[in-house]
């Protein structure tokens, strides 16, 4: 890759002249459709690159999807046009709620009269009527009578949506900032099919009890037992992939419920970064989603193994505690004179980039990380407040305030004889406790440790084949037991079942992989440079095939210009300090500039990026862009790029004008072909040698034979980056 700053004066020169040829890329006409969204979507609007962006998104994704309901182009062997279809469904109908939503908060504010919120209101999970509602809506779609998918398929609707948690997915929902919008849309979508607002377990109420694994919500009245097979309670009849029985092994694990001490360091940070991971060595206990590892842990079974734990309804309930969380923080955040709609970092693990999808894999990416932390979704919940003293616990029946704590806590279910129960009564149970409770660390293991037939049954079928446990929370519950279950590697039928519905990836090739290794997980005070020398892993698919031979190379050329937005500042400064800017500076010079390619006619997406110098008023860079081979065939192709800023940048693609090669501000759309002369490669390096001018004569453009038939422009024009013009 080739890196060069130039004057103003020498733009004209790097986009002016040059030989073309458009063997492999040729500009085409924009499609229809996409125009039509585009000038939609935009009709009134002041133009603004970062919202440019979002509708180029938008238009994409519509597109694509109508391309697959229509079987213009591939959709994944195990997605049916029903399930297509429902998936859709429920985004649609989140979508309308959340414009709803959006027109409500605008009126209140015209209005003294408040109207009803319309809405999710998000009770404490042992609040008068927040659970059984919730319960008996899951209890519908696990129902095998209600498929969406016809029953070839072999999965209920409950099903369809655990599997989205499952797979190669996984590194992109955890480890790193997307942890928190990747949930939240998440639980959008499952209370979106439920029709009932997901109630939060505030697990810091359990924490407190004498013995936690005694909790009332462990009882038929709420969750079910927990000391094994589930086979009480409304989750009785819920099977994880293949078939084994929905399995808890509370009390285990090398974690903790979640604390008020954990609650407490988490809303003592400012910034969302503090509470992100990667975290390692004493920043951990910061981490939110470190916290949140504690109650997986700790409920063990098929919760505390990534792979199975959404098919356990107790995950939503989790994910939801862990969003009100998030939500306090937000407010804190607003009360700071921090934006949390654009507190995003900057130096991320890969895949949680604010610009990356949320990845939803097989069904369509809706949403960005970035568009995951704004108020759009954030103001669809409502959240009552957590339960304390001072609220009376919100008059729950099964919480009550310890006076001698001033905590609010959960009552106990029913003690029997066999289960450990004490001589005293149970409000002296409820009362004798203590910060640390190291005295009652037997308690647990006493109530656990008769057999049941529950646990006999757990243990009979062997280890959870479940994959990798969740990472240890940043606190230990010196209560917990040994386990009695155990994990192993994910089933083959799991694998099998998630793989039909992912997407398998791989890296370009072998000397690539080694140069870009890196411990993503490690922050040190160099993190601003390491995260400039990480790569993208692609999925190399295109139309359903993981194959390399498909993929061809062709050189892109960006243009970056240092330039000022409409209130003065210099977005791309390494001297502008507005830390609401979803633009920080990582103080070393030097930035990214993403490059995306995405099939019109076949299933294939490309990222790639190049590093330009920000401390220079332009840099003019070279990098290569991944797009079907034309040796299988002639394809269409939308070429995008944007900026770390988030600005859309405008293509400009070579032309000729009066007889001269020129460049001319294009659409972005392209038909591939295999004329020749071919201005593409084989492999990446190759392809950027192509169009290596670094080392030539300036004065000598004209001579060269390869020229990118495509050069990106970022700065802060006041334009939309499009055109429809035909070349």
């Amino acid at each position: 890759m080739s890196m060069r700053s130039c004057s103003a004066l020498f733009v004209v020169v790097c986009v002016g002249v040059f030989r073309s040829s458009f063997a492999l890329l040729k500009p085409i006409p924009f499609p229809a459709t996409l125009q039509e969204c585009y000038e939609f979507r935009s009709y009134n609007m002041t133009p603004s690159a970062e919202v440019a962006l979002e509708i180029q998104n938008f238009c994409y994704r519509n597109y694509k999807y109508k391309q697959i309901a229509d079987g213009k182009i591939w959709s994944g062997p195990n997605i049916t046009k029903e399930g297509l279809n429902y998936i859709d469904s429920l985004f649609r109908r989140l979508f309308i709620e959340a414009r709803q939503v959006q027109t409500f908060k605008l009126k209140s504010k015209r209005q003294k009269r408040q109207a009803r919120f319309p809405g999710r209101y998000r009770q404490e999970v042992r609040s008068p009527g927040a659970f059984r509602r919730f319960a008996d809506c899951l209890g519908r779609l696990n129902n095998d009578r209600n498929r969406v998918e016809g029953s070839t398929v072999g999965r209920n609707r409950y099903q369809t949506l655990a599997a989205y948690h499952t797979g190669v997915v996984l590194r992109y929902a955890h480890g790193g900032p997307a942890f928190l919008p990747w949930h939240r849309i998440y639980l959008l979508l499952l209370e979106t099919a439920c029709g009932a607002p997901i109630p939060y377990w505030d697990s810091t109420l359990d924490h407190d009890m004498v013995d936690p694994t005694m909790s009332i919500l462990w009882s038929e009245q709420y969750y079910g037992n927990g000391d094994g097979e589930v086979l009480n309670g409304p989750f009785q009849n819920f099977r994880v992939v293949p078939s084994r029985p929905l399995t808890r092994d509370i009390g285990t694990g090398n974690g903790a419920l979640f604390t008020k001490e954990g609650l407490e360091l988490v809303l003592s940070r400012r910034r969302f970064g503090e509470i992100s991971e990667p975290k390692r060595g004493q920043d951990y206990i910061y981490s939110l989603e470190g916290h949140h590892n504690g109650a997986h842990t700790w409920v063990g079974g098929h919760l505390s193994l990534d792979s199975t734990a959404a098919f356990d309804p107790v995950f939503f309930m989790h994910h939801a505690y862990i969003d009100a969380v998030w939500a306090v923080f937000r407010e804190q955040q607003i009360q700071n004179g921090i934006n949390p709609e654009r507190d995003y970092p900057r130096q991320t693990p890969p895949g949680h980039d604010a610009y990356d999808f949320v990845d939803f894999r097989p069904y369509l990416r809706v949403v960005r990380n970035i568009d995951g932390m704004s108020n759009y979704f954030a103001d669809l919940v409502r959240y009552e407040p957590f339960p304390t003293c001072e609220n009376n616990c919100n008059r729950s029946p099964h919480i009550y305030c310890s006076r001698r704590r001033a905590r609010c806590i959960s009552e106990e279910r029913p003690r029997t004889r066999a289960m450990g129960t004490r001589a005293f009564g149970a409000r002296a149970m409820r009362e004798r406790v203590s910060p640390g409770m190291e005295e009652n660390s037997f308690a647990g293991a006493e109530a656990l440790a008769v057999p049941s037939d529950a646990r006999m049954r757990a243990v009979s079928k062997g280890p959870i084949q479940g994959g990798s446990k969740f990472r240890a929370s940043p606190f230990r519950d010196t209560r917990n037991r040994n386990e009695t279950i155990g994990n192993a590697p994910v089933a083959s039928a799991l694998s099998a079942f998630s793989a039909r519905v992912r997407e398998a990836r791989v890296r370009r090739d072998t000397s690539v992989q080694l140069k870009n290794v890196t411990n993503t997980h490690t922050i040190t005070h160099k993190q601003s440079i390491s995260s400039l020398e990480r790569s993208f892993t692609n999925t190399f698919i295109l139309d359903g095939e993981v194959d390399l031979k498909r993929w061809v190379y062709a050189p892109v050329r960006i243009v970056y210009k240092r330039s000022f937005d409409i209130q003065g500042h210099d977005p791309t400064s390494h001297t502008h300090k507005h830390l609401d800017s979803a633009c920080h500076a990582v103080q070393s010079g030097a930035t990214k500039v993403f490059v995306g390619s995405d099939g019109l006619d076949y299933s294939g997406t490309y990222k790639e990026y190049g590093i330009v110098d920000e401390r220079q008023p332009v840099s003019v860079i070279t990098t290569a862009i991944g797009v079907k081979n034309p040796d299988y065939g002639e394809g269409r192709v939308l070429l995008t790029s944007y900026d770390s800023c988030g600005r859309a940048c405008r293509p400009l693609c070579l032309t000729s004008v009066d007889g001269r090669q020129t460049y001319k501000q294009c659409s972005g759309t392209f038909k591939i072909s295999s004329a020749l002369p071919k201005m593409y490669s084989e492999t990446y390096r190759d392809a950027v040698a192509l169009s290596d001018w670094e080392t030539r004569n300036v004065l000598e453009l004209e001579s060269f034979d390869v020229t990118p038939i495509v050069t990106f422009i970022c700065d802060n024009v006041n334009s939309w980056p499009w055109d429809y013009q035909n070349l």
